[in-house]
């Protein structure tokens, strides 16, 4: 019995790792870390191109993300990162619902530049993220037109 019962999880397991996208995407939804709300809200996300390379540009974020000791502050507390897929989305925004999440998504322009684009489903979050995350790139990347 016991046999059939892991033969089952695993075949279950298989199909969905190996499974269709949309299988895959409902397990994500349920597992939590979903972003296609996120992605679908990147039309009207704020963004902002920099002079700096991706993976430059990707770690500053990432540390943001981190505890800072000094200042006893989380800024933004890491839900999901994806270098490949070239997302982060964070939850714990000042003045939202804690789990509010906002994805910061990253796209490559040439060597030297990265596209950076903030969305939310909350306008506020939203807003609130850009200005934190723009005003941290500008003081290591120069904004470009």
């Amino acid at each position: 019995m016991k046999s059939l019962n892991i033969s089952i999880l695993i075949s279950l397991f298989m199909f969905i790792s190996l499974g269709c996208t949309q299988t895959q995407e409902v397990v994500k939804t349920i597992w939590g870390s979903s972003t296609r709300a996120l992605e679908d809200a990147r039309q009207d996300g704020i963004r902002k191109s920099f002079a700096c390379d991706y993976d430059k540009i990707f770690d500053a974020v990432l540390k943001m993300t981190k505890v800072h000791v000094s200042s006893k502050v989380v800024p933004y507390q890491l839900f999901l990162k994806d270098r490949k897929k070239g997302v982060i989305v964070v939850i714990g925004i000042p003045g939202s619902v804690d789990t509010t999440e906002v994805g910061i998504f990253f796209d490559y322009v040439d060597e030297a530049t990265t596209m950076v684009e903030i969305s939310s489903l909350s306008t506020h979050a939203k807003m609130t993220a850009a200005d934190h995350v723009f005003s941290l790139l500008e003081n290591q990347c120069a904004a470009t037109p």
